[in-house]
């Protein structure tokens, strides 16, 4: 990534802004700084499938983990 920032508007829910701004409390971070982390993360992950298609599909290939 270049080490130049650029802006980035997006439109989520109530809801979900209010959980990811508690998430970014309990973790010692900005607003801007969870989210920014938030979505490298999730880009990451798009490459890697190669496609949303897979991307959101991949759960369904994979067996589901029981907790203990």
């Amino acid at each position: 990534m270049s080490s130049k920032s650029e802006y980035l508007t997006i439109r989520v829910d109530t809801e979900l802004k209010e959980e990811i701004s508690k998430a970014a409390q309990i973790e010692h971070r900005s607003l801007s700084n969870i989210s920014k982390l938030l979505l490298e993360y999730a880009w990451g992950q798009y490459l890697a499938a190669g496609s949303m298609h897979e991307l959101l599909n991949r759960n369904e290939k994979e067996p589901h983990r029981t907790s203990k």
